[in-house]
């Protein structure tokens, strides 16, 4: 009997346990509501300016206070650069109150195409996940495409160039052999008309 109730006991605290589990998860995962968030996904980093800044408009559309907490993740940031939230990455905004938060993004590693950085917005035990993209163009890309270009433009002309070149040097060589060909003709015609005799 008392190794029964041990075993109740034991099952009973179990299943609490598993069960605070599973609450905590659900917790964790729940969505943010009477929350309005508007923001800039996209921009475009240019090289040799400092960096890029988003917009994130955060709208409290609900009835009792709410304090929100912007957090980027700390990966992505490491292999861009440093970042700065202004007027703080945590504010507090009272029903139907607005505002927004400016995300700036300081680029200081290389950046060899489009960049995701995850922010995690929380707000109590509900959170809101954006991406922020970030893609290199510029002035170093512009530069690069534009002397590729060039290049070919050079080279196609060289080319005629050259083809012009050879053309005209044949045409000459040619002009050249004729005469002489037409000289050595003539060297070797035999003198009819000296040796003509006439008779009456």
């Amino acid at each position: 009997m008392k190794m029964n109730k041990h075993l109740l006991v034991l099952i009973f605290l179990l299943s609490i346990v598993m069960l605070s589990g599973t609450l905590v998860l659900a917790v964790e995962t729940t969505e943010m509501k009477d929350t309005s968030i508007d923001y800039t996904p996209y921009r475009e980093l240019v090289v040799n300016e400092p960096g890029v800044v988003y917009q994130v408009k955060i709208t409290n559309t609900g009835d009792a206070e709410k304090t929100y907490e912007i957090t980027p993740a700390a990966d992505a940031i490491k292999n861009l650069g440093t970042y700065r939230i202004d007027p703080s990455d945590k504010i507090t905004l009272k029903p139907n109150e607005q505002q927004t938060v400016y995300f700036y993004l300081a680029v200081e590693k290389t950046v060899a195409g489009r960049t995701a950085v995850p922010i995690k917005i929380t707000s109590g035990s509900t959170e809101t996940n954006l991406e922020l993209v970030a893609r290199p163009i510029g002035p170093f890309m512009a530069t690069e495409k534009k002397t590729g270009m060039l290049a070919y433009a050079f080279k196609i002309v060289l080319t005629i160039i050259l083809v012009i070149i050879i053309i005209i040097a044949l045409i000459l060589g040619f002009r050249r052999m004729r005469p002489k060909k037409e000289e050595s003709e003539e060297e070797n015609r035999p003198e009819f008309e000296e040796n003509v005799e006439t008779y009456y």
